[in-house]
């Protein structure tokens, strides 16, 4: 009888399916430290300084409503997190005090999370997904499969349709996310499909 030999992962393939499987534990604080910086305003404080400006923590923390003095350094992580996911660019300079500090730009992707010129972005539904509505519904995915039905549902007692009718906030968020959404996306067939042309 032959053995089957199973290939050796080298150390590097080894350190990648490690890395992987930490990003795989870890994947929801991407998303909710990009809602939190959105909410804050800070990607439009950011555009509001103009094209290619990069902002220290401190100059985007002075026009947050916030009396906390530990808002820049508390902010300063956010953004480095975001910089490592390339959402933000950001470069060191030295200050006139001599002093180090970090700036912060605006990356290419950002600008579908600001306001464009229809006065729409993808962050309302950022905010639908990310909803605490959706985000109770996958906690019953796993009793969803063993028992049967739909994961809303066994959350909420009701179709995802209905729910809306019922909660004028979350009716909000979902109506704001679908305008949106749906204005950026028709814009997008529209510039690309040339059938209508003819």
């Amino acid at each position: 009888m032959s053995s089957i030999e199973i290939p050796q992962k080298t150390s590097n393939e080894e350190e990648d399916h490690f890395l992987f499987a930490m990003q795989l534990a870890q994947v929801l604080v991407l998303p909710m430290v990009m809602q939190g910086a959105i909410e804050l305003g800070v990607f439009d404080i950011i555009a509001k300084a103009g094209p290619g400006a990069q902002l220290s923590p401190k100059i985007i923390a002075s026009y947050l409503p916030t009396q906390n003095p530990n808002a820049h350094s508390m902010l300063d992580r956010i953004l480095r997190l975001l910089t490592s996911y390339d959402v933000l660019t950001s470069s060191v300079v030295t200050n006139d005090n001599g002093l180090v500090e970090r700036l912060y730009g605006l990356a290419p992707v950002c600008k579908y999370f600001v306001q464009n010129e229809d006065g729409v972005s993808l962050f309302p539904i950022m905010l639908l997904i990310q909803d605490k509505v959706f985000m109770d519904s996958w906690c019953h995915l796993k009793d969803a499969v063993l028992e049967g039905g739909i994961p809303f549902n066994k959350a909420h007692g009701m179709q995802v349709f209905e729910y809306p009718g019922l909660n004028p906030r979350f009716n909000q968020v979902f109506n704001r996310a679908m305008f949106d959404h749906t204005t950026i996306v028709m814009k997008k067939i529209l510039e690309t499909y040339k059938g209508f042309e003819k």
